[in-house]
């Protein structure tokens, strides 16, 4: 949503030409009571706001302005502004849904509606970062309710209160949780057909990796984005729960936007295996030992073999009892080049890891 205070001012301008006794704290009353509050103060405490009902609003605004001493006629002219304020203040940018998803509950997830209506209209316009979020919103919700054993049972009795069957109170519970799950999953049909058709598209990739391309280069154009910058590991687990939902022989997410999000998790938080996995992709020579130098930042060799015993059967690490298997790898080899230029690595990694 926007922010009230401009919306206010513009309406009191609009309105002080005809209305001169009109004054800013009115207008703020007026909205407060379009939106159901009993004043000002309390709709500034308030977490949410909601119309559902332009009439109910209207009036609940007329008779506030009534309260306040404005005749009929100038609180008519006022409830007109005022829901044209209304209006401007309701609209609900990519920002406010990434905001909501960012914070909301699994439960609150699921039962907001406007929100999921407003990120696919923007998917819907083939807005390349409301794909972004798409992806990671239904690959999260569809998870965290796959991963719940009393949700296996959803459809079956979904499927019974629409054949009239009357159910106990957990059943239905299990039942309408399938009835508001279900949104998702066409979520994530209509983002996996977005990324199926994107061709030769513009996918957004973490800001975080500017510096770094700018740096080095790929000869490809960029669209930036902030969304997930600061925990990119949500992007990687939702590439991985599409790809595993996707059934076809060809991936229909590309490898190089999974990469770009593997680099800015190594950013956030390298681990071995992931600095392994980038250096041993089809990246320029000079990038491999970039991140070979992001990984010594972190006391990360991957250059030298790293093997552990663990224990065959329960794969924790070996106590000297049971069975036991070594993992690990034997590292990685780097391309040949010039002393000059690992120094020079060597001295980009510390400035952009620092």
């Amino acid at each position: 949503m926007k922010i009230l205070k401009p919306i206010i001012f513009t309406a009191h301008s609009e309105l002080k030409k005809a209305i001169p006794s009109i004054k800013k704290s009115h207008l703020y009353e007026a909205f407060a009571a379009f939106c159901g509050f009993k004043s000002y103060a309390a709709f500034q405490v308030a977490s949410e706001y909601r119309v559902e009902n332009l009439e109910i609003a209207n009036r609940q605004c007329f008779e506030r302005l009534q309260v306040l001493d404005f005749d009929a006629g100038v609180s008519l002219q006022v409830c007109q502004q005022i829901q044209q304020a209304w209006e401007q203040f309701n609209i609900i940018s990519l920002d406010d849904v990434y905001a909501f998803y960012s914070e909301a509950s699994f439960e609150k997830a699921l039962g907001e509606t406007r929100m999921l209506s407003v990120l696919t209209s923007f998917i819907d316009a083939n807005d390349s970062e409301a794909i972004l979020v798409g992806l990671v919103v239904a690959a999260t919700l569809l998870a965290e309710y796959e991963d719940n054993p009393d949700n296996r049972s959803g459809e079956f009795w979904y499927n019974k209160i629409l054949a009239g069957h009357s159910l106990n109170v957990i059943q239905s519970d299990v039942a309408e949780q399938y009835q508001q799950i279900v949104p998702y999953r066409e979520l994530l049909t209509l983002v996996l057909k977005k990324f199926e058709n994107s061709n030769d598209a513009v996918l957004p990739i973490p800001s975080s990796l500017k510096p770094i391309y700018d740096q080095f280069g790929d000869g490809h154009s960029h669209c930036w984005s902030g969304y997930f910058y600061d925990d990119p590991y949500v992007v990687i687990e939702a590439i991985g729960y599409a790809l595993h939902c996707h059934d076809e022989d060809e991936p229909v997410i590309s490898i190089n936007f999974y990469l770009d999000w593997l680099k800015a998790e190594m950013i956030v938080a390298p681990s071995r295996e992931g600095l392994i996995e980038i250096i041993e992709a089809p990246i320029n020579e000079t990038e491999k030992w970039f991140w070979y130098y992001v990984g010594l930042q972190h006391d990360i060799d991957v250059t030298k073999d790293c093997y552990r015993a663990i224990n065959a059967d329960t794969g924790e690490d070996y106590d000297d009892y049971g069975p036991v298997v070594a993992v690990g790898d034997d590292g990685v080899a780097l391309p040949i080049i010039s002393d000059d230029l690992k120094l020079k690595l060597k001295t980009v990694a510390q400035k952009l890891i620092s």
